[in-house]
């Protein structure tokens, strides 16, 4: 079988710390991701080499009889066990496993598509570390401790799960981090979420390992209607109340945006459900603002100013 080698995967050396670990996992996951990469026909091999690199180097049990191995194998080269190695790993007794004690799982990876799943790992892992699929592979022969059994109870029957999560366009205007509680068998869990500048509504937030029995928790960002603007795309339509004679004279304003307050120039003349538009005062600053006028009419006018109307409409020519 061809041997796996985990280091080079993650692009680390052998000396690699546990937080080197973590990140190159995380970075590399992201840019490889299946979903992020539908024009690739590799990325899904890819992705699963990925997360069957970290399954091995982050669990300190796993990468010390991975290292046992030595660093003078190649990628690509065929592996064979080296001499002893059933002894090594704990393999021995009747038909390769421990006597007396089997144990059986599903091991969840941390990937949608199956990585670490039904028959997701490599059988070069499989030869290191037993069956890890869920369809009956014993783990007898790994020389499980009672801690290795707790973990891997807990991995048992993991799946993805999928929630809403409600942002509000200041949140993803500028980009935010939301504090959310995760309610759990153990208990609450508070997690604090990026959400991205520009973040658009449906798109989801991956949190890895955060879901049923060890699955990973998909965020479906949901933006919660503003009575103050409308979102048309990046663009973000404000509605600007104006008195008649300012739209007929011209008037500077005061309006409020995402950003703060800005005047924006009122040209004589403008209609009512005119848009005015500022140029880049949109969401994240990739669309605009359109200052939608509305012509408002006073519902109560003092003597003077029905007086001033009616001469308005003398000098107008009006019949009506």
């Amino acid at each position: 079988m061809e041997y796996k080698d985990y280091y080079k995967i993650l692009g680390l050396d052998r000396s690699a710390s546990s937080e080197d670990i973590k990140k190159a996992y995380r970075k590399l996951a992201r840019r490889c991701h299946p979903d992020t990469c539908k024009d690739d026909p590799q990325a899904e091999q890819r992705f699963k080499e990925i997360n069957e690199a970290n399954e091995v180097l982050s669990d300190p049990e796993k990468r010390s009889r991975y290292d046992a191995l030595g660093s003078s194998w190649q990628q690509g080269q065929n592996f064979s066990p080296p001499p002893g190695f059933e002894q090594f790993f704990g393999f021995g007794g009747k038909g390769g496993q421990r006597q007396g004690r089997t144990f059986s799982f599903d091991f969840g990876g941390a990937s949608p598509h199956g990585a670490g799943r039904g028959g997701g790992f490599s059988d070069f892992f499989e030869t290191l570390f037993g069956s890890m699929g869920g369809m009956g592979g014993s783990m007898g022969g790994m020389g499980m401790d009672e801690h290795d059994l707790f973990r891997a109870s807990q991995h048992q029957g993991a799946a993805d799960s999928e929630t809403e999560l409600g942002v509000r366009l200041d949140e993803i205007h500028k980009g935010s981090v939301k504090e959310i509680v995760l309610q759990g068998h153990e208990g609450s869990k508070r997690l604090n979420v990026k959400i991205p500048q520009g973040a658009y509504d449906g798109m989801k937030i991956r949190l890895a390992g955060q879901g049923h029995r060890g699955g990973d928790l998909y965020l479906k960002l949901k933006i919660l209607p503003d009575g103050r603007y409308k979102l048309e795309g990046a663009d973000i339509v404000v509605d600007v109340p104006i008195a008649p004679w300012d739209a007929a004279l011209g008037a500077t304003m005061e309006i409020q945006t995402l950003d703060g307050n800005v005047n924006l120039k009122v040209p004589a003349g403008v209609s009512s459900g005119q848009r005015l538009r500022l140029k880049g005062k949109g969401l994240a600053h990739k669309g605009d603002l359109l200052a939608q006028i509305k012509i408002v009419i006073p519902k109560e006018l003092s003597a003077e100013q029905k007086r001033l109307f009616k001469e308005l409409k003398q000098v107008s020519g009006s019949k009506s």
